[in-house]
């Protein structure tokens, strides 16, 4: 346990952000500490400078290495597995949180057994074999080109720096060896075809229609009910006009599950859920497969009781039909019918 007495309470520990910011100001051998929790008998956050070069910065006890490679260039290294609990995880996505100057996004969140990494708008999934994060971070300098035939002197554009960690001062140039800048424009480029999911709720639109109105009938599902906004709080929830190209493949479906008729541990979140497969067999009255952005995909059946029940497949199983799923997973051959679940 960490002796108070010996240790200088710090609140900018609590971001990434800060400690590099003013990481040439904590004192090497001392100790900065924050938030102590009773539970674990330990301070939440703890920080320790070991010479000029080279932090270790503790959260819950896990421990982050932070490393100054040169005055204008850090190293962050996190083992994403030391992170097995809630209140872990909620600690390290609110450490590495960004300031885009307008919003505090998270650059990475857990969800559902998964990490994913944010930028900008795109979120990817980090392979669970591969889960050390090796940020680059850099602070920003004063940089100019020349255009011709003018000869103007105009600013580096921000994107060479790679995504803001603080706007205007430290930016993450580069994630696992891979620029940042360069995750980006594949990014940009990918986003520029129709997303996979708008394309499969378009051409199974007539079958969801009819499958969300029979779980209506039946009560599984109900109408979402959107709380009615006065005008002054409408405004809040306004999207930027610059921002528009982000959102301009969303979908809300106007349905949601009511939770005491469901069963089973993991569900999909409805209200951004297709319908990608259904089918039969003696035991449920209908089985659906559903796929969500994040892509997820889960196989829900509705029992004679009403309720319904999920389980949540495999990534690999993305594409497969309800007949490829049970083949494979319980090695069925030609002759047998589906698994009565």
């Amino acid at each position: 346990m960490t002796q108070k007495k010996d240790c200088i309470k710090n609140e900018k520990i609590m971001y990434l952000k800060e400690i590099l910011r003013i990481f040439d100001e904590f004192e090497i051998g001392k100790k900065y500490i924050f938030a102590y929790n009773s539970r674990i008998r330990d301070y939440e956050y703890e920080l320790h400078k070991l010479n000029q070069k080279m932090i270790y910065m503790y959260i819950f006890n896990n421990k982050i290495e932070i490393t100054k490679k040169d005055e204008g260039k850090f190293e962050v290294i996190i083992n994403l597995n030391d992170y097995n609990t809630i209140a872990e995880r909620r600690r390290l996505m609110k450490f590495l949180k960004t300031d885009s100057g307008r919003y505090f996004h998270e650059l990475v969140y857990y969800y559902h057994g998964n990490w994913y990494l944010v930028l900008n708008d795109m979120s990817s999934v980090i392979r669970k074999d591969n889960r050390i994060l090796k940020l680059v971070i850099i602070k920003k300098k004063e940089k100019y080109y020349l255009t011709l035939p003018e000869l103007l002197r105009k600013e580096l554009p921000e994107i060479e720096y790679g995504y803001p960690l603080k706007k205007g001062i430290l930016y993450i140039h580069e994630i696992n060896n891979k620029k940042v800048k360069d995750l980006i424009t594949y990014n940009e480029k990918k986003k520029r075809n129709i997303p996979e999911i708008i394309l499969l709720k378009m051409k199974n639109r007539k079958i969801e229609y009819m499958i969300f109105k029979m779980l209506l009938k039946k009560g599984i599902f109900e109408y979402f009910k959107k709380e009615i906004f006065t005008f002054s709080t409408a405004l809040l929830f306004r999207i930027p006009k610059d921002e528009w190209k982000d959102h301009e493949w969303e979908f809300t479906n106007i349905v949601s599950n009511k939770i005491e008729r469901m069963r089973g541990g993991r569900f999909p979140n409805f209200l951004i859920s297709a319908v990608q497969d259904y089918d039969y067999d003696t035991t449920n009255q209908i089985l659906i497969k559903f796929i969500t952005p994040h892509r997820e995909t889960f196989l829900c059946g509705v029992d004679y009781n009403n309720n319904m029940w999920c389980m949540q497949l495999p990534g690999y199983m993305l594409r497969y039909r309800i007949k490829s799923v049970y083949k494979v997973m319980y090695d069925l051959d030609e002759d047998i019918k589906l698994f009565e679940f």
